[in-house]
């Protein structure tokens, strides 16, 4: 079901709706504080938002729910004045999340356009997750978070799972680690044992991010990770991946995680690479433990001079995940640095470093990835 959020609009009508094959969950705000409240509390796939109403200040509603966590990345339609049209044409050229309506916009199209913007799939098209997790609250968020795209199986306890499991096939199954009947690993095991779930793929969501879990899950033959607390767009995107992975392998993984705690070496890195790539910053340990694992980046960038100890202490973790580690120092032949040259999947970039350098450097990464793969 596709939860649709309404901002200061009487045109589309509130409830449940059904059109085209989608089903619709419409709220309506009817001021800024009670959109906020709603962003918060039913996370929605898309928000519709009025900006020709005199009593209200659309820009910094707009800018508010861009700078909320929950509806950073959610696409957005906006109801303007045609005579409004060529400063918005200009102003969203480049924004992919936005889109506008010229008033009176019709209910119907509006939820047309929520359908796909949202890349929303129909009863008959939405793939099956099966979601097992005895906590009663993660369970209704998965099916809040999931409902737009999934048919969803949202089940509470282990023998549960298994019992469904020979009557029905999920295209992917999440599975917490941590359950009193039966823990994510055992019953990892015996969903394997079920000759028409062997090839399922199955994430586990923990909020236990130790490198020990992390090996085991592994061993067993996890497609990946989800940690807690789950974020609906990291949620939705490691599914998707999972789903639909890309036809080449991790030799074209473009996402780059930096490990720095000092602004202007991540402006310079993000400058240098941001056409091209995914990142994402860390600037403590265990942010980085728990990050690095569900962002599964293809490369990882450390300011060794000045963030050494977070090397030491998340190596472990990028052996365990087979992730590359670039270092950026202005003393290439220091002890230090020469020492840990010599460890697995370790390159360097010399600081001060250059656009072409840096790109040099993680096209080695993809060559070393290229060659492992045809071994």
């Amino acid at each position: 079901m596709i939860q649709l959020l309404v901002i200061d609009d009487k045109n589309v009508q509130a409830g449940v709706q059904v059109l085209g094959g989608y089903d619709y969950e419409i709220t309506v705000a009817e001021s800024p504080l009670q959109a906020f409240n709603s962003i918060i509390h039913i996370s929605p796939d898309a928000i519709a938002l009025n900006m020709t109403d005199p009593n209200m200040d659309g820009e910094q509603v707009l800018m508010r729910i861009r700078n909320m966590q929950a509806s950073k990345y959610v696409p957005i339609l906006l109801f303007i004045r045609e005579e409004d049209e060529p400063e918005y044409v200009k102003r969203l050229e480049k924004d992919e999340l936005t889109d506008y309506f010229i008033t009176p916009v019709a209910n119907d199209d509006v939820l047309e356009w929520a359908a796909k913007a949202t890349g929303a799939s129909s009863v008959e098209q939405r793939k099956s997750v099966m979601v097992v997790d005895d906590d009663p609250v993660v369970l209704d968020l998965m099916k809040l978070y999931l409902g737009a795209k999934y048919k969803v199986m949202a089940l509470n306890s282990a023998s549960d799972a298994l019992a469904k499991l020979k009557i029905t096939t999920p295209d992917i199954i999440l599975l917490d680690i941590a359950m009193p009947d039966m823990d994510g690993k055992e019953l990892f095991r015996k969903i394997r044992e079920i000759a028409t779930c062997a090839d399922i793929p199955i994430l586990f969501q923990t909020g236990m991010a130790g490198i020990n879990t992390v090996r085991e899950c592994v061993k067993l033959g996890a497609a990946g990770f989800v940690i807690k607390p789950i974020q609906k767009p990291v949620l939705l995107e490691r599914i998707e991946e999972t789903l639909n992975p890309p036809e080449k392998d991790n030799i074209e993984n473009n996402k780059v995680y930096v490990c720095e705690e000092f602004d202007f070496l991540y402006t310079l890195i993000s400058g240098y690479l941001k056409d091209d790539y995914e990142l994402r910053r860390g600037e403590a340990v265990m942010q980085t433990l728990n990050e690095v694992e569900e962002f599964q980046p293809g490369c990882m960038i450390i300011d060794f001079d000045n963030s050494a100890y977070i090397l030491s202490r998340i190596r472990e973790k990028t052996d365990a995940l087979h992730i590359p580690i670039i270092l950026l120092t202005r003393d290439p032949m220091s002890a230090t640095v020469l020492s840990e040259l010599n460890k697995k999947n370790t390159y360097l970039t010399q600081l001060p470093m250059t656009k072409e350098s840096l790109i040099e450097t993680i096209k080695s990464i993809k060559e070393w990835r290229s060659e492992e793969r045809t071994e």
